[in-house]
């Protein structure tokens, strides 16, 4: 990493850690190689069920090292590990809400905060963007601890929301990358048509031979394993709605933004690997945990149309009603019985 220029734009960097800090030390490892210096990692432990805050500890300790193999394409990002140990410090979540980072002019500290409870997607990154707020970072980047980046990925985003600042750009997205095909797109954004209720992610599976590098990608969300916001967005539009707990959160803050005239934007050649889908995977048959994750998906598709587009609520009801058809020709009960509870709000 190179020297701190605390003239650069500050940089809350936030993940959410949830039973997978392997992920996470491999994300933060990465972000330690950035070419750009001024920022701070913040890692909200989210309720684990497993030793992930122990083994984040341990990480900074160099106790503990990213299991990642050499023959991966994507082995260079996250190593050698930067050297150990790391400064860092620990709160809690009420304590995050006004810790004060104090300035030394050098390298900030990894600030561990620990939930007690699983705040959910949102929720946990609303701690981080409460704590960014109180310290004044110029922008928040929301992602997703099951990621890498590159080097120079940090600075493309900081570079392009300089750029556009006049321009109420809120929500700044990057070139996500698929973790295991990192030649292959996951996305660059995503078209909502909210007559049918479906979202188009743009380039999905496409090979990524710098096509959409130089373009003004027009997108209504930001796909949200990484998400890069402004300081003035923030305070204006505010955190991120809570009433979703997993999916359609990315939607919501784009569809609050647009009605206070803030729009969305992709940093095009700010490059990010997801390792999509090893959260709710995507076998056919699903796990129970997979199922309560559908549950999330379509109550929370049919909350974001009650607050945005109510009148286009019974085309949502229809196209819902079609899949639960679909799942019920293909003998995929459990998923139609998802869809049936969050129409008619059942408690799952």
């Amino acid at each position: 990493m190179d020297a701190i220029n605390t003239h650069a734009p500050s940089v809350c960097i936030i993940l959410v850690n949830y039973n997978t800090w392997e992920d996470t030390i491999e994300c933060m490892e990465s972000i330690l190689k950035s070419n750009y210096s001024n920022f701070q990692i913040v890692v909200v432990e989210n309720y684990s069920t497993n030793n992930s805050w122990e083994q984040l500890i341990k990480w900074c300790r160099g106790e503990a090292f990213p299991k990642v193999e050499a023959s991966n394409p994507l082995f260079k990002y996250s190593n050698p590990p930067a050297i150990k140990p790391v400064m860092y410090l620990r709160a809690n979540v009420e304590e995050s809400d006004h810790l004060r980072l104090i300035n030394t002019g050098g390298i900030k500290p990894i600030l561990f905060i620990k939930s007690d409870e699983n705040l959910g997607f949102a929720g946990g990154n609303n701690v981080g963007l409460r704590y960014a707020i109180f310290n004044s970072f110029d922008y928040m980047w929301l992602l997703n601890n099951d990621t890498v980046i590159e080097s120079d990925t940090l600075k493309q985003l900081v570079d392009y929301g300089e750029l556009h600042a006049k321009k109420k750009i809120g929500i700044i997205g990057s070139k996500l990358l698929l973790y295991h095909k990192p030649d292959t797109l996951q996305g660059m954004g995503a078209v909502f048509n909210k007559y049918s209720g479906k979202s188009k992610i743009i380039g999905a599976q496409q090979k990524d031979i710098g096509q959409f590098d130089n373009a003004d990608v027009q997108c209504n969300y930001v796909i949200g394993a990484a998400m890069f916001v402004p300081r003035s967005f923030v305070l204006d539009v505010g955190v991120m709605s809570e009433d979703y707990f997993l999916y359609n959160e990315e939607n919501d803050w784009a569809s609050r933004a647009k009605r206070k005239g803030w729009s969305v934007g992709v940093a095009a050649k700010s490059k990010v690997y997801h390792k999509q889908g090893a959260s709710t995977g995507n076998s056919p048959k699903k796990s129970k945990w997979q199922i309560k994750a559908l549950h999330y998906k379509y109550r929370g598709k049919i909350k974001l149309y009650k607050k945005y587009y109510r009148p286009q609520l019974p085309f949502l009801y229809l196209h819902l009603l079609s899949r639960s058809a679909t799942y019920l020709a293909k003998g995929n009960f459990s998923e139609a019985a998802v869809i049936y509870k969050a129409i008619f709000n059942t408690k799952f």
